[in-house]
């Protein structure tokens, strides 16, 4: 592999790109508040949701189409798209080594949803800060409860159940999670992937030109470059396709989900993960030359 450039050159875009994202939440959460067709009645929760009666937006759904197969399998989505743009790199003398460094930063990123939304030696981070701020699942418990008097067995301890429980283990249950500083794991994860797919998309567009750059002195790189255009083409178009979609279900989440400090933290623990991957390779070279910058 051939090492890379020791300065990158200017093609990355700045980080004033990212406040595409603070403007979209801002934009939802005045929107839900202003606009009255995004009034909805408190509480809101999924009975609310359910009641073909209440006044509700398709998409404060929760069961909504986009929802259940667009963001609930947004990981897969992102790894379609960004394993679509690795095999549609252009040929040059660097593409071993791009591609090498384009799976560590998709590994880091992968590392970082994981440990926010799925698991963190246990409970994921967004469960423990869930239940470190008071959260616990409510009906579960209760339950639970109801079962141990019914046999006559003492409920020592039993209040303590539901801070083992993550999110989706108390819906599980038949529980309601409730009570704590929930961060949206939706405005994390869908900024995450957007923001990641875009850097790489801008990496795969300034290697393009790199080729064409070269096919230019020469035949044979032209008809090999011409080759893969086609491809290249359809997988941008693709790769827009899931950013275009992951943005507007982050203005959905904006208007109809969550407390604006929980958007507002899933929006931090995101940016520290690009910031991390995208922005530090830009002055520390050691790390640079493990991570790599798109295009470089």
């Amino acid at each position: 592999m051939m090492p890379p450039p020791s300065e990158p050159p200017a093609r990355p875009p700045p980080p004033t790109t990212l406040l595409i994202y603070p403007a979209t939440l801002l934009l939802g959460s005045l929107f839900s508040v202003l606009s009255p067709i995004a009034r909805y009645p408190e509480p809101y929760d999924d009975a609310v949701t359910a009641s073909a009666s209440a006044p509700i937006n398709y998409f404060a759904r929760k069961n909504n189409i986009f929802n259940l197969f667009f963001v609930k399998l947004g990981w897969i989505w992102f790894t379609l798209a960004f394993v679509a743009l690795l095999l549609t790199y252009p040929p040059s003398p660097h593409r071993g080594r791009r591609q090498f460094q384009a799976f560590v930063r998709y590994a880091l990123a992968t590392t970082a949803w994981y440990f926010v939304t799925q698991w963190f030696f246990g409970p994921a981070i967004i469960d423990r800060s869930f239940v470190i701020t008071g959260g616990k699942c409510e009906d579960a418990l209760s339950e639970l409860n109801n079962v141990r008097n019914e046999k006559g067995v003492i409920g020592a301890g039993v209040e303590d159940f539901g801070i083992y429980l993550t999110a989706t283990a108390c819906k599980a249950a038949g529980g309601a999670w409730r009570g704590g500083h929930d961060v949206s794991g939706h405005v994390f994860m869908l900024v995450l992937v957007t923001a990641v797919l875009g850097f790489e998309a801008l990496g795969v567009l300034a290697q393009e030109s790199e080729a064409e750059k070269d096919a230019g002195a020469s035949a044979n790189a032209k008809t090999t470059a011409e080759a893969g255009n086609e491809g290249r083409t359809w997988t941008l178009r693709f790769v827009g396709g899931v950013v275009g979609l992951g943005w507007w279900m982050l203005l959905m989440t904006a208007i109809w989900f969550h407390t604006w400090l929980e958007k507002a933290n899933g929006l931090l623990i995101s940016f520290g993960a690009i910031y991390i991957i995208y922005f530090i390779p830009r002055r520390i070279i050691p790390w640079r030359n493990v991570v790599g910058i798109p295009g470089v």
